[in-house]
């Protein structure tokens, strides 16, 4: 459900507008952690972070090239990957733009968006045109993560825990927005099981109802209706996720190639002693494994051919 190609064209794009994080992807590479990892398709998604643009109209060249380049090589090889389109947040015109484009000419199976772009997190009424086309559609999105508002630190790096917080802050000011009640027609997934949500899931009960006149059992409710892919997740977020959200919600997913390849070995080995461990059996391991996704993607062919 979460895998990124970084292709030797998109790459030479990011550095020539210094996008920090140009991962190294190889075809070759990828299907060695085909096999692996016992992968047979990947959802391939490119997150573009809008603030490294001086315009609107740059951010959405830059976008519409990710996305023609992506569903090329979706393209070419269609029983091996799906496509989620990123869109130029925080340009709406542009961004609504884009997801015509996407969905009716490149034919994305979703939509991947960035928590915040300018400080505001989705939920805001800054995003409300965007949420509303997309709800319209029925549309599918992940919600991956980049850099806290304020930009990129050093030290901590941000990739080793702000990102966390990114998808965190996104997924608790969608739910005080009741946004999954405003746009009941999007399916939610969120990055790396989440983020902090799992584990600080009883402090969001508790205190939403204190602080913010938030019924617990509506929180918990949103709890369960947002999907959680696994991507870098497994051993150590396992127990919160799996304690807050029955395995129906949940989505194999790797990061590769954020994520080299032994990390993606180690994890998926991990999520499968982990699931055993805590007694998902194989009837769980498969719906996490391929049945979710295949639920939430009803209209992409290829996942279904086998």
């Amino acid at each position: 459900m979460h895998q990124h190609a970084i292709t030797p064209r998109i790459a030479a794009m990011m550095r020539d507008v210094s996008i920090p994080f140009v991962l190294p992807w190889s075809l070759r590479e990828t299907w060695d952690v085909f096999a692996e990892n016992g992968i047979g398709f990947g959802m391939l998604s490119n997150p573009v972070p809008g603030g490294f643009f001086s315009s609107a109209g740059k951010a959405d060249s830059f976008v519409t090239a990710v996305n023609e380049i992506t569903a090329e090589l979706r393209d070419e090889y269609p029983r091996s990957f799906g496509f989620l389109a990123a869109v130029p947040m925080p340009h709406i015109d542009h961004s609504l733009k884009q997801l015509s484009y996407a969905f009716d000419t490149l034919r994305a199976d979703g939509v991947v968006l960035i928590p915040q772009s300018g400080g505001n997190y989705l939920g805001t009424a800054a995003y409300e045109p965007l949420l509303d086309e997309l709800d319209r559609r029925a549309a599918v999105v992940l919600v991956h993560p980049l850099m806290l508002p304020g930009g990129h630190h050093a030290e901590p790096p941000s990739v080793l825990a702000d990102f966390l917080l990114d998808t965190t802050r996104a997924a608790v000011n969608l739910m005080l927005t009741r946004s999954l009640d405003r746009y009941p027609n999007i399916r939610w997934i969120l990055a790396h099981a989440g983020g902090f949500l799992p584990y600080a899931a009883s402090r969001v009960l508790a205190l939403g109802e204190q602080f913010y006149g938030v019924d617990p059992g509506l929180f918990q409710d949103y709890l369960g209706r947002f999907y959680y892919d696994t991507a870098l997740s497994a051993p150590s977020a396992l127990p919160s996720l799996l304690a807050s959200v029955p395995v129906e919600r949940i989505l194999f997913g790797t990061d590769w190639s954020a994520a080299a390849a032994g990390p993606v070995t180690r994890c998926t080995r991990s999520l499968d002693e982990g699931l055993e461990a805590a007694g998902i059996g194989e009837s769980g391991r498969a719906l996490i494994g391929h049945g979710n996704a295949r639920r939430l993607f009803s209209r992409c062919p290829a996942l279904h051919a086998g």
